[in-house]
């Protein structure tokens, strides 16, 4: 009698905590606030549960996510569907939504919110997506890593970290990493400092190269594998930062020097490509069919006799204005073609970075803001898109914020886009992503969800230069740390073949 008794106290307990929805309520009205803002936008079907905390008032709370006959009540402001929960309402929701209706208590008075949608595309995403971890980069990097996550789960975890290969007071940055056609076993990401040089896997061998050369400004810096051939392109960079003691932007990431070089893959050469001396040429991007190169360029700030470069630009950091050009490739000869403007920011007074093409082919993804090429931290960056075609562009309204958006990605079908943006906290860059429609325009965006909705409240790293894969990265950390303890194998520097 004692055990059924237990049983029957069980039972009654676990129904006294089972949510219910209210019978008799009042409606407000309106839409519940939550945290993070997942009302009303657009997810694909193989993403992780989506884990939002209510912001309203109330004693007790009760949710109901439901879609296709599939229904699950959450107690509590947070909001958190098991893995196994959430996959039965996005394969209910598939091409359609999942409905969330949100119900609060005060004193015992139920109210009702109104119902907000969960969309779910029928268009997948890639399973990975990786970027860069870390601090504010003008105090500390001794926490730098470079991370992959699956999208599906909550997983993550390192593709290489700094603190595996280090020497004291000797400090070392990763950055740039890169991917070919969204696969892991061409890719590449740069080592700098303490055992630098760039870590260039191909096809699943990893090897660590030294590109610079006496007749290039630097080694490689800002990277972009050509889709179809062989070859790596490179921006390289003579780079300093300035910083502002009142401003919002708080720092500006400049070049007193930049041009864009050819690494031969198969043959460890390196070309230069456009090295006009009277420009700042970055950001080098390829066409999906490989034989059009993308770049954004500059002209220098006017200097006065016996002026460096370097105080000229930063006297005069709002006059650097970038456009974005191409360039024909002959992978046949190794030769580029006449120089062509795509977008002539600089025209219209901006300045517009990053350029992005998307799978297709049809359009152009770029970052545009008043001045400059390091649009994180510019609180004026904007996301726009480019019709290849027709020459029309618009700003991405649905995506965009009122604060930076930059460190853009398509993924490998170009129907998802990954971006970093600072519009929670303005200091720190978290990712968004976003659902491309077949005209080029952005659905409203979605910050990469996360186990609790308070992660990114204690979160002191920043997501950086975000990329799409369609698999994870093989080669261990520590595999990689034996690649960066050896000896750079250093190029050669070919000159460059005549014009198409």
């Amino acid at each position: 009698m004692k055990n059924i008794a237990l049983l029957f106290v069980a039972a009654v307990a676990m129904l006294a905590c089972t949510p219910s929805v209210p019978s008799k309520y009042n409606a407000t009205g309106v839409a519940p606030q939550i945290r993070p803002d997942y009302t009303n936008v657009t997810v694909p079907v193989n993403i992780a549960p989506l884990v939002f905390e209510i912001s309203e008032k109330g004693d007790d709370y009760v949710t109901r996510l439901s879609a296709a006959g599939k229904e699950f009540l959450y107690a509590g402001k947070e909001v958190a569907p098991s893995q196994e929960e959430w996959g039965e309402l996005v394969a209910a929701a598939v091409g359609s939504e999942i409905k969330a209706e949100v119900f609060t208590a005060i004193n015992d008075k139920w109210r009702a919110f109104d119902a907000f949608a969960i969309k779910v595309s029928p268009d997948t995403i890639d399973a990975y997506i990786s970027y860069r971890l870390i601090p504010p980069s003008y105090v500390a990097y001794e926490r730098l890593s470079i991370s992959q996550r699956r999208l599906s789960t909550y997983e993550e975890e390192d593709i290489y970290n700094n603190m595996l290969v280090t020497a004291e007071p000797l400090g070392q940055c990763i950055n740039c990493h890169a991917y070919k056609n969204h696969k892991t076993d061409n890719m590449q990401f740069h080592v700098r400092q303490y055992k630098g040089g760039t870590v260039v896997v191909n096809n699943g061998k990893a090897v660590k190269l030294n590109l610079a050369t006496d007749s290039t400004l630097s080694a490689g810096v800002y990277p972009a594998f050509n889709p179809k051939y062989n070859v790596i392109a490179y921006s390289v960079n003579k780079t300093g930062q300035i910083f502002h003691t009142k401003h919002a932007n708080k720092v500006e990431v400049q070049d007193s020097a930049s041009d864009i070089i050819l690494f031969d893959v198969n043959n460890l050469t390196v070309t230069n490509v456009a090295n006009d001396t009277t420009k700042l040429e970055v950001f080098p991007w390829w066409s999906p069919d490989g034989r059009t190169l993308y770049y954004c360029s500059s002209h220098f700030p006017k200097r006065a006799p016996g002026q460096s470069a370097v105080d000229a630009e930063v006297r005069q950091y709002k006059s650097i204005k970038y456009s974005v050009l191409r360039r024909s490739y002959n992978p046949e000869t190794g030769a580029f073609g006449a120089v062509d403007t795509v977008f002539n920011a600089a025209k219209m007074g901006k300045s517009a970075t990053f350029p992005r093409v998307s799978p297709c082919g049809k359009y152009l993804l770029f970052a545009m803001a008043e001045y400059g090429c390091f649009h994180i931290w510019h609180q004026d960056a904007d996301l726009y898109m480019m019709n290849l075609e027709t020459g029309d562009y618009w700003p991405l309204e649905t995506a965009n914020s009122q604060y930076a958006e930059s460190y853009h990605s398509w993924n490998s079908t170009g129907r998802w886009i990954l971006f970093a943006s600072r519009r929670d906290d303005t200091n720190y860059s978290r990712l968004y992503i976003a659902h491309i429609g077949d005209d080029g325009r952005a659905e409203k965006a979605f910050l990469l969800p996360q186990q609790s909705a308070d992660f990114y409240d204690f979160f002191d790293r920043s997501y950086n230069v975000p990329e799409f894969m369609v698999e994870p990265v093989q080669i261990t950390p520590q595999e990689f740390a034996e690649v960066v303890e050896q000896d750079a194998v250093t190029v050669k520097y070919v000159s460059p073949k005549s014009k198409n």
